[in-house]
């Protein structure tokens, strides 16, 4: 009998990327974070981010993970000087959910940072295939870099032991 090799684990935290032609399978944990996956299709590799924000709010702020825009260019260029056809290149974003209960600002952070990624998608020509976003509860973010199989788990769903009383 002989076992599947799995490729190596790597699990990204908030503002953190990962581009990587080699097979890899990247996982991630969003709330109102989003994290952009993406595959070429032609060659099967990919990338990951896990952005915090849309936008930094001072032009000198040179953290390039923390930020949507920034985030999401740094992977685009990372594939694209792979292979510098936005056309075999397949999209997927997760997260931007209202996580907390408030009423408060936590929503508007979700949506920003769905749409920024939309956009930055948009401007470099890269199709966006799969989102799972909004919501108010978080998702686990398992992607497979070599086949671009994803699996994506809303937090939490783990069934409880019912207690008898």
């Amino acid at each position: 009998m002989t076992l599947k090799t799995l490729p190596p684990r790597k699990f990204l935290r908030p503002g953190q990327y990962y581009a990587v032609k080699r097979a890899a399978m990247v996982e991630t944990l969003v709330g109102s974070c989003v994290a952009v996956c993406l595959y070429n299709s032609k060659a099967g590799f990919g990338a990951m981010n896990h952005f915090l924000r849309a936008r930094p709010r001072r032009s000198s702020v040179t953290d390039t993970g923390q930020y949507g825009v920034t985030a999401t260019r740094h992977i685009v260029r990372a594939m694209l000087r792979i292979d510098d056809d936005p056309r075999h290149f397949r999209a997927s974003v997760f997260g931007g959910a209202a996580v907390l209960k408030s009423g408060g600002a936590e929503g508007g952070i979700g949506e920003a940072n769905v749409e920024v990624a939309r956009q930055v998608l948009r401007e470099a020509g890269i199709r966006i295939v799969r989102e799972e976003v909004g919501g108010t509860r978080g998702r686990r973010i398992k992607f497979n870099t070599t086949t671009g199989e994803i699996d994506c788990r809303f937090a939490g769903d783990i069934p409880r032991k019912r207690r008898d009383a």
